[in-house]
């Protein structure tokens, strides 16, 4: 049997139908039956997993598993992200911060010196779906040489070049635009600190859809400061006590724009789309007892940005975390407005 946290949409609830779905809500009773558990990182708790001795596997509706609480989960438990769930929404999300920021459009009330990205060098890090995708978009739509920097490539081909993470500062150097695509594990924390970061071009553009924790805070603050040329755009914000925090002195500088974690915000047809993608992953694991995208759990020891008290306010509806297109002016109103409705990925 199979136990999602969230209702469904029918195109996923029909591949599940099948193998005994139950969504939402469940007794005791139907838990202890359940062997596989559909549902966000956040939901994981230890009361859940007692309450579940029978589980085999668990899937992530999201890409990013670094908010599950791997304590809680039994070793014989096999975890699965929804890594290339929400391919296309990010990578539009990421193009549209790369253009905001080159064109000015997140400035107001003053006219800035645009960028041209026409045969630039676009260096990718984290070289998955999300980051293929960007690399073929600025391949096809602007004629950028693409650098790939990652452990692995899901699309070699959209690459140019393709890098190993140890050449990072290097590529990172030569690069016009830079797109943080990372997932935040034990390797990837702060990889993007101050000694890097001070690498970049000073005419360099760097936009974070991975995940905040990636770029270190601090760092990228100070560079900004320092190199008002330099320009940084985010759809990905740190996590203050496991909860994405959109409070930032960057938001009063003109060299940066965000978004508030909302690529696929509100969005019914990527999130359908998403939640099939992870159905069909079930069915193989139900089918043949493994499927794609099996989560090492060595990978994320010590990043501890679970939150077993409280939790965000995630739900299916916003599987990435809420988020508005918003320059530097007026963004803390903006923040404070929102922060009752956000939620990570």
């Amino acid at each position: 049997m199979i136990f999602s946290t969230a209702r469904l949409h029918e195109p996923a609830r029909e591949l599940l139908s099948g193998f005994g779905l139950v969504e939402h809500d469940a007794d005791d009773a139907t838990l202890a039956k359940c062997d596989v558990l559909f549902t966000l990182p956040h939901r994981v708790t230890p009361d859940l997993m007692r309450r579940m001795p029978n589980l085999r596997a668990i899937q992530s509706y999201s890409a990013g598993v670094d908010g599950l609480d791997y304590a809680a989960v039994p070793k014989n438990v096999r975890i699965y992200s929804n890594s290339g769930g929400f391919t296309r929404p990010v990578a539009e999300q990421a193009w549209s911060l790369v253009l905001s920021l080159a064109k000015g459009a997140n400035v107001r009330r003053k006219r800035v010196l645009p960028r041209l990205l026409r045969g630039k060098t676009l260096v990718v890090l984290g070289c998955g779906a999300i980051g293929s995708e960007v690399a073929r978009i600025g391949r096809e739509a602007f004629s950028m040489k693409t650098v790939g920097v990652s452990v692995t490539f899901t699309v070699p081909e959209a690459f140019d070049e393709r890098r190993d993470p140890g050449s990072l500062a290097g590529a990172v150097a030569k690069a016009d635009v830079i797109v943080d695509a990372l997932p935040l594990n034990k390797d990837t924390v702060s990889i993007l600190d101050y000694k890097v970061l001070k690498r970049m071009k000073a005419e360099a553009i760097l936009v974070n859809v991975g995940r905040g924790e990636t770029v270190d805070r601090e760092g990228v603050t100070r560079l900004l400061r320092e190199r008002p040329e330099t320009r940084f755009g985010t759809d990905v914000f740190w996590r203050t006590g496991g909860k994405e925090d959109f409070e930032t002195p960057l938001w009063d500088m003109e060299n940066f724009a965000g978004t508030f974690h909302s690529a696929v915000f509100g969005r019914d047809d990527a999130l359908a789309e998403a939640e099939v993608m992870a159905a069909e992953n079930i069915r193989r694991f139900l089918t043949i007892g493994d499927a794609m995208n099996r989560v090492d759990r060595g990978e994320y020891a010590g990043v501890g940005l679970y939150e077993t008290t409280s939790s965000p306010t995630h739900s299916l509806n916003n599987p990435r975390g809420e988020r508005g297109v918003l320059g530097h002016s007026h963004a803390q109103k903006e923040v404070r407005h929102r922060r009752t409705r956000r939620a990570d990925e």
